[in-house]
């Protein structure tokens, strides 16, 4: 069943050429059909002035209903109707040398081209095969000229000829559409898959680069993200002529945490103090986790001397909020030792890096629990 025409924003390249269509038809048809109306009402031949009168007006009708977007297919076929009477009884009234009746001819146009191949091909044989007999029939009717069965045959041939055109031209344009909405379909699917295909390999570049950058356990920069913000950091701090402070955090004894309380217990209490020690610092320091309890702390723009409070807050908070065992719930007190050290115009990461190492190394000679600078 062929299918109401959309509006212009959705209209298919079918639906677009029908439109052209029924406007070549208003363009070139109406002109005639009003010739044939005023002809007919100065001869006083009122059949025909009312058979064009009645088509005039439901051209016009059908062409206002399909500009306005409504009725579809369901517009045109009421003019075409008319126009299909019309041109039987021009053909039954065609004149002592049947010059009218040449205008059934263009039935088959009208018929094929405005309503779909299927349904057109249809409506134009029948419409000849009528004409047919109404041309044997001719010479009884009052009013009308007969036709030579030779001249009959002529025609038919003829009004055949072009119903058979027509519609092979319409089967091949159909078929042409067909392959190339399959064409343009398969493109679609193609583009689509290639979209999602992108899609997923961003997120999984991005899932790589999380992966690659970040400590699965804690969520925190891993060694090689932080070494190379490190990186950054100090130069940075070179060409703006500013300092900040490094700090190497370890657990003291977290190997007995370990012992004690099994692993999952040990990687609860990292996840504890990963969570407390970013609590703790601004959204601009950088947080690492660079070894098994060991973790790396960048204050930036922060000299030696203002970072002292905040590694005292850093100690205090780590001693005063234990982990929670994860199955007892019971607390689990640890404290920690820092290492401190100021950037130098002269430090690469390593050099940074090593220095707060020392520093570490000093805090837990010292008694552990507290810190040191180098």
């Amino acid at each position: 069943m062929a299918q109401p025409l959309k509006s212009a924003a959705t209209l298919t390249e079918q639906e677009a050429q029908i439109r052209l269509r029924a406007a070549a038809f208003v363009g070139i048809g109406l002109p005639a059909l009003i010739y044939f109306g005023i002809s007919a009402s100065l001869a006083h031949e009122w059949p025909l002035t009312i058979l064009a009168l009645t088509t005039i007006i439901s051209v016009i009708i059908s062409s206002a209903l399909l500009w306005r977007r409504r009725g579809g297919y369901a517009a045109i076929r009421p003019a075409v109707a008319c126009h299909t009477v019309l041109m039987l009884y021009l053909l039954v009234f065609s004149g002592p040398e049947h010059a009218r009746g040449l205008w059934f001819l263009t039935l088959p146009l009208v018929s094929i081209m405005l309503l779909p191949p299927e349904e057109g091909s249809i409506w134009a044989f029948g419409s000849t095969a009528i004409g047919a007999y109404l041309m044997q029939i001719a010479g009884g009717i009052d009013g009308s000229s007969p036709y030579t069965n030779t001249y009959i045959v002529r025609f038919i041939i003829l009004a055949v000829l072009i119903s058979g055109v027509l519609t092979w031209s319409e089967i091949l344009l159909q078929r042409y559409r067909l392959r190339l909405l399959a064409q343009n379909a398969a493109l679609t699917a193609e583009r689509d898959q290639l979209e999602k295909e992108i899609v997923q390999r961003g997120a999984l570049e991005e899932e790589l680069r999380y992966l690659a950058t970040t400590d699965p356990l804690t969520g925190l920069l891993n060694r090689r993200a932080f070494m190379a913000t490190l990186s950054g950091e100090l130069t940075r701090s070179q060409r703006l002529h500013n300092r900040f402070t490094l700090l190497m955090l370890d657990i003291d004894h977290f190997k007995r945490v370990n012992d004690t309380y099994g692993h999952p217990t040990g990687d609860a209490v990292l996840v504890h103090l990963a969570l407390l020690l970013s609590a703790q610092l601004r959204s601009i320091d950088k947080l690492a986790r660079i070894g098994g309890e060991e973790f790396a702390i960048m204050l930036i723009d922060t000299r030696a001397d203002a970072a002292t409070g905040v590694i005292e807050r850093l100690l205090q908070a780590i001693r005063s909020k234990p982990a929670e065992h994860p199955e007892t719930h019971l607390p689990i007190a640890f404290t920690a030792s820092i290492g401190c050290t100021e950037s130098l115009p002269v430090d690469d990461e390593l050099t940074a890096l090593s220095r707060a190492d020392r520093a570490l190394y000093i805090a837990k000679q010292g008694g552990r629990d507290r810190y040191a600078w180098v």
